[in-house]
């Protein structure tokens, strides 16, 4: 892994910083006192607390022991980002430099699916290293055939051939995944002509867009295309507590869009009951952004969580099988 690339991928987790850690929780006993005093109120943030209340996600009392589960819950992780074949890999300290490496960490897991994108697309600055980082993600999926969905990742810079590209993942590969596009690592701004033309051909090939976002880029995506079908990954962003209920919120009130669990805000304990309560128990999805983050994190959380099993079932697993069925056809 270079030393630019140690700089500057992922810039979210370094934006983490004291402030989110300033706020000292407090939760009243609960024994003889009104739901509301049992919120959890974080030093400085009684306002938004309020606000939120009303919309919460109403857990259960901690007495009631959840139930006891039948089955094992499956896991279908939508957001996997592999190593290059030239060993570029996603993670501070590199513990899977192959893709079977890679394949035997999800196994220790318990990621039996996953959507896969290259690195090496992820941090391409010519055609030919997007190319040839999607060729890599075919071989892997034809290597595990059925375990892995391909996903195509391009940069809109070079657009005829990103255009180009995407034809031809979705037509000679049979990917229907486009992303996760971070626009970050290039850069580039969503706001530019040429972006408009790869979502345009994203929404022509019938293929999920997966896009990484700040919240101001959120709003102006899902404002500027409402006919596409959308995947937001991360609860929250770099500003993690400030911006977490807004884009929430933001994916519940537009039926195009999806959200996953990976990156911030999974952890947060009454995070996931408030994405299901509020997006809906149909359009959350299971990803955990491996190889950066460890997918059994997000499997505890939600296997832990106060969901119904029916909804933990559908957020590890079946809403992700369902969008596919619907860009499958």
């Amino acid at each position: 892994m270079s030393h630019l690339h140690t700089h500057c991928y992922r810039r979210q987790f370094f934006k983490r910083g004291a402030s989110i850690l300033a706020g000292a929780f407090t939760a009243a006993s609960a024994a003889g006192e009104p739901a509301d005093a049992r919120q959890p109120v974080a030093s400085g943030e009684v306002a938004r607390q309020h606000e939120h209340q009303g919309k919460g996600a109403g857990a259960p009392p901690a007495a009631v022991p959840a139930p006891a589960r039948t089955e094992r819950l499956h896991a279908f992780d939508a957001h996997l980002h592999c190593p290059s074949e030239s060993g570029n890999v996603w993670q501070w300290y590199p513990v899977t430099r192959t893709f079977d490496e890679f394949v035997r960490y999800l196994d220790r897991t318990g990621v039996e699916r996953g959507i896969v994108n290259s690195v090496r697309c992820q941090m391409a600055k010519s055609p030919a290293e997007f190319i040839a980082g999607n060729r890599e993600v075919a071989r892997y999926v034809e290597k595990y055939k059925g375990r892995f969905l391909g996903a195509c990742v391009v940069n809109p810079l070079f657009i005829d051939e990103a255009l180009r590209e995407i034809e031809d993942c979705r037509k000679q590969l049979g990917f229907v995944w486009v992303g996760e596009l971070c626009n970050y690592t290039v850069p580039y701004e969503y706001t530019v002509k040429q972006f408009e033309l790869l979502v345009d051909q994203t929404v022509k090939m019938n293929m999920v867009l997966d896009v990484h976002t700040e919240l101001e880029e959120m709003e102006f995506i899902i404002r500027k295309f409402p006919q596409a079908t959308i995947v937001f990954p991360h609860f929250g962003d770099g500003h993690e507590y400030d911006h977490i209920f807004k884009r929430l919120d933001l994916v519940a009130r537009n039926k195009n869009c999806y959200i996953d669990t990976s990156g911030y805000g999974h952890d947060r304990v009454g995070m996931l009951e408030y994405a299901v309560k509020t997006v809906g128990p149909d359009r959350v999805l299971f990803g955990s952004d491996f190889s950066i983050n460890c997918p059994a994190t997000v499997i505890a959380r939600i296997e832990s969580s106060f969901l119904t099993e029916e909804e933990k079932r559908k957020v590890m697993a079946e809403n992700l099988r369902a969008l596919l069925r619907k860009v499958q056809t």
